[in-house]
């Protein structure tokens, strides 16, 4: 074995110690914030699932954000559990999101409604389309469209 061949081995034993190391303290972390990882350390392919309760989000974390933009960063908090309109404006609310309206739950529910990234779910609540991606898109039918001259258009 040649010298670079044995500083290469003696550097990749080095590495893999301080992996275990940060392995131990990426799981400490992972328990404190609340992370779930559903798979084995070994398992690299598989993104650890965030179990963040929704009334412990800060004031501030949906700062300079639209409505849509931090209803997906809330749902993407806790993939694949969804969430009705009145618990979205409520927890962008309590984290100081100005939502002043006495309409802000019909506004929420437009907004949403009007964005192909979330999907209603179960008639009830909202989660992101990405999550549903066998659910069938409505199709449009051809009674939505009108000749007008050369151009169709939707009605």
């Amino acid at each position: 074995m040649s010298e670079s061949q044995k500083s290469l081995l003696e550097f990749l034993e080095q590495l893999r110690r301080e992996r275990d190391e940060l392995d131990i303290l990426i799981k400490g972390v992972e328990k404190r914030l609340g992370i779930v990882t559903d798979a084995h350390a070994s398992d690299l392919s598989v993104t650890p699932r965030i179990a963040v309760p929704i009334d412990s989000i800060p004031v501030g974390f949906f700062h300079n954000l639209t409505q849509a933009d931090a209803a997906e960063k809330l749902l993407r908090l806790n993939a694949g559990h969804p969430l009705t309109t009145p618990e979205i404006v409520d927890v962008l609310r309590r984290s100081g999101m100005i939502l002043n309206s006495k309409n802000a739950v019909t506004i929420m529910y437009t907004t949403l409604n009007r964005n192909p990234k979330f999907e209603r779910v179960a008639d009830k609540a909202w989660g992101l389309s990405e999550w549903y991606p066998d659910k069938r898109k409505k199709k449009e039918t051809p009674e939505e469209w009108v000749t007008l001259g050369e151009k169709q258009i939707k009605y």
